[in-house]
């Protein structure tokens, strides 16, 4: 009972593009690895899986190893990395599975391999609803043979970096941030801070009590409300998004689709959650004049709370009372 169904898949953050040179994933009993995709630009979003190759038998084992080497274009640079994975800690996750929304209970069924400037390396499982971190490692600068990425001679290196990030960020508005603020290396590393916190609805009921939410770390995860005591005592990593459908009656229901200004967000779990200190996402719905409804997002703790003004939040489904403050 140690092989499962599974495939391999890469991810890369976004407008900063990397591409994978090789990369393989070797099984924990040394009978051969499965490779991680390669070639394909990776600018789709940390966490966020590009490629889906079919290889290889249905059921394999586990890898407890990783071997690979990438391209950052922002930083025209090569990395090269070996790491050994937590091979129980896969084993187990995949053995015990867990309860998606929905589906009843299923397992992971692929293993995202993300690579991003500074040579920063993650490793996830992802499954129905699911994604979730199991290793973080830093890859080491080396030198390649450029022909590895590109040996048509029509384009000189510069050029073909040029014109990778050119297509990449695609607006020149985040082709001038690029310019004006640099490649963040050490970015992905922060991501990964945890804090004690967790979702609350003031002024609305959640339909099938279900929240998802995707978080700056590439995870993904959902919750019932209200939280069990273990579940509500967790840490977590700050959300990038955040959904739910506001169940305004039994037939009748609004979904809410929140993504959070990176900047402000991170600086506002800083201020209030630091320290180990017990945090609430806190949406609050209240009633207006002339039948409207107020919606707005707050961080607070035991004693300060800061309403997150970036905050921009879509909505979809039928009401006759306009939202307000839906950005």
């Amino acid at each position: 009972m140690d092989k499962f169904e599974w495939q391999a898949t890469e991810s890369g953050p976004r407008n900063y593009p990397m591409q994978i040179v090789t990369g393989d994933l070797y099984y924990h009993d040394g009978s051969g690895s499965l490779y991680v995709p390669n070639k394909a630009t990776l600018d789709h979003g940390w966490g966020t899986m590009r490629s889906s190759h079919i290889v290889g038998p249905d059921f394999k084992p586990l890898p407890n190893r990783l071997e690979i080497t990438f391209f950052s274009y922002t930083e025209n640079q090569f990395y090269v990395g070996k790491f050994n994975l937590p091979y129980e800690k896969i084993l187990a996750m995949f053995k015990e599975g867990y309860d998606a929304p929905r589906r009843g209970h299923i397992t992971y069924r692929q293993i995202i391999v993300g690579v991003a400037p500074g040579g920063a390396v993650s490793v996830w499982l992802s499954g129905i609803s699911k994604t979730t971190e199991v290793y973080f490692g830093q890859a080491e600068k080396a030198d390649i043979d450029w022909r590895r990425i590109n040996d048509n001679p029509k384009y000189s290196r510069e050029e073909y970096v040029r014109l990778e990030i050119q297509d990449s960020l695609k607006t020149p508005e985040a082709l001038e941030s690029l310019k004006k603020n640099g490649v963040p290396v050490g970015l992905w590393s922060s991501y990964r801070t945890r804090y004690s916190w967790q979702p609350v609805f003031n002024g609305m009921s959640i339909r099938d009590r279900l929240v998802s939410l995707y978080y700056f770390n590439g995870e993904e995860d959902f919750l019932y409300t209200p939280l069990k005591p273990d579940i509500a005592a967790a840490t977590r990593p700050i959300p990038r998004e955040l959904r739910f459908t506001w169940e305004q009656t039994k037939i009748k229901g609004r979904a809410f689709e929140l993504s959070f200004d990176e900047a402000e967000i991170f600086d506002v779990f800083k201020k209030l959650g630091g320290n180990g200190r017990a945090v609430q996402l806190e949406m609050r719905m209240q009633p207006l004049e002339n039948n409207k409804l107020g919606f707005t997002v707050w961080l607070k703790n035991d004693k300060d709370a800061i309403e997150l003004q970036r905050a921009q939040t879509k909505t979809f489904g039928v009401d006759d009372r306009k939202v307000e403050g839906a950005r």
